[in-house]
């Protein structure tokens, strides 16, 4: 099984086992951080980094500082997983927990406290994902990731205010991108909140995309009402990117649904 699908389902599902109404609050804690660390790791695209890290656990690696309680939540999870491993019996599962007890002890020992804690806190917030980079071109972004040495095994990034999805196999030395409905599924998140809470009223898309350049410290996104019609405005601090789209946009997804019967 490759270390993706373990990453992103079996480890998880394993969890999931334990996760009933009888489960102690801190031990649904401890469990829950166990879950998000190999979720983290595959999200973040490091399945290749953590495969090899597994292979030779005592290469170095860059470690820093991390905040105690976020050192303490991983190292009181691990020590968690040990015990349900001892309690485990067949190969299979016993080979799980030990890639969550790695899981945890990789991100402690990388110094990655505070991207994991700012994960886990995104995850449960409606807000644009995270990109690694925008470009203006398809082309652009393909010349990217051809050029990258070895690339996260997934990740996103924008083309033209878009999300793509790039992919690498190490095996295949096979990399690509595929348009993904990201801004669409977040836009229909938010709208199930409720009517949008407009932030600012533009007569046009000029008018909007002004307003929206000359804000210092623009929110992550917000909703805005342009010549009547509802748009979200969406920002991207890491790769300095700002874009509004129309919310009619999700139709595109709801579309592509219909198509494939969902």
């Amino acid at each position: 099984m490759k270390i993706g699908e373990i990453l992103s389902f079996e480890a998880p599902r394993l969890i999931g086992r334990y996760l009933t109404e009888q489960t102690s609050p801190q031990e649904r804690e401890l469990l829950l951080a166990a879950r998000d660390a190999v979720l983290f790791l595959s999200e973040s695209g490091q399945d290749y980094r953590f495969e090899d890290y597994r292979r030779s656990p005592d290469s170095p690696l860059s470690s820093s500082r991390g905040e105690t309680s976020v050192k303490t939540l991983l190292g009181e999870a691990a020590g968690l997983m040990v015990r349900i491993r001892g309690e485990l019996h067949s190969p299979e599962e016993k080979e799980l927990a030990s890639v969550l007890i790695d899981a945890l002890n990789f991100i402690a020992s990388t110094g990655q406290h505070t991207a994991f804690e700012g994960f886990r806190r995104d995850a449960l917030a409606a807000r644009p994902p995270h990109v690694v980079a925008s470009f203006r071109t398809r082309e652009e972004a393909e010349v990217w990731l051809a050029n990258q040495p070895e690339p996260p095994a997934q990740g996103q990034v924008l083309v033209a205010g878009e999300y793509y999805q790039f992919y690498y196999f190490r095996e295949l030395n096979r990399r690509g991108l595929r348009p993904q409905f990201t801004l669409e599924m977040l836009i229909r998140q938010l709208l199930e909140e409720g009517p949008p809470a407009t932030v600012a009223s533009f007569a046009s898309d000029e008018e909007a995309e002004d307003w929206l350049a000359k804000q210092l410290a623009p929110p992550t996104h917000a909703f805005l009402l342009i010549a009547g019609e509802y748009h979200l405005a969406v920002f991207h601090e890491n790769v300095h990117h700002r874009s509004i789209h129309p919310i009619s946009i999700v139709k595109r997804l709801e579309k592509w649904e219909r198509e494939q019967g969902t």
